[in-house]
């Protein structure tokens, strides 16, 4: 069994953000989580999030600010030319945050903002270590996980075989 800290700090990207609250629906298991976790996203994050990914669906902001604090994050200029000097992604705010907080682990689900995390030895996860967490907290329920499984397995959201196995032994 895996060991956590009593209170674990993440900083949400917009990708995990949108799985978990829109396409998951999780509001009420992720405010439990937050009652014993920092659930944070940068003002960029909040921006992308309230833009969406489709005109069918609208962003719910009210429901975003609700579930992560929005955090102001300081440029990290040698971290800026990793991304082109195009400070335009949340992932760049989210590395940033995480390097001028180092307690902070990153949500990123990205392979590109995953690999500039390693770059920089930020903490990392994505949208499973973070179901994984919330299930190891009991802030899902096996209904839950079920739904979830399904909701991910039917979404655009793209896993690896690994990932997609890591979902399915989630119990």
């Amino acid at each position: 069994m895996t060991h956590y800290p009593a209170k674990a700090k993440y900083v949400f990207d917009t990708s995990p953000a949108v799985m978990l609250l829109e396409k998951c629906q999780l509001r009420k298991q992720l405010l439990r989580f937050g009652e014993n976790n920092a659930l944070v996203a940068p003002y960029r994050v909040s921006e992308e999030y309230a833009v969406g990914d489709s005109e069918t669906t609208k962003p719910n902001l009210v429901l975003f600010r609700e579930v992560f604090s929005p955090v102001f994050v300081e440029e990290n200029r040698e971290l800026l030319r990793y991304f082109h000097f195009d400070n335009s992604s949340g992932e760049y705010w989210v590395i940033a945050y995480a390097l001028g907080h180092p307690d902070f682990i990153c949500v990123i689900d990205e392979y590109f903002g995953r690999t500039i995390s390693g770059y920089f030895n930020a903490k990392l996860t994505g949208t499973i270590g973070i179901l994984k967490r919330m299930k190891a907290e009991n802030c899902l329920t096996l209904e839950d996980l079920d739904c979830i499984k399904n909701t991910i397995k039917k979404s655009r959201f793209y896993l690896s075989k690994d990932l997609l196995r890591e979902l399915d032994q989630i119990t």
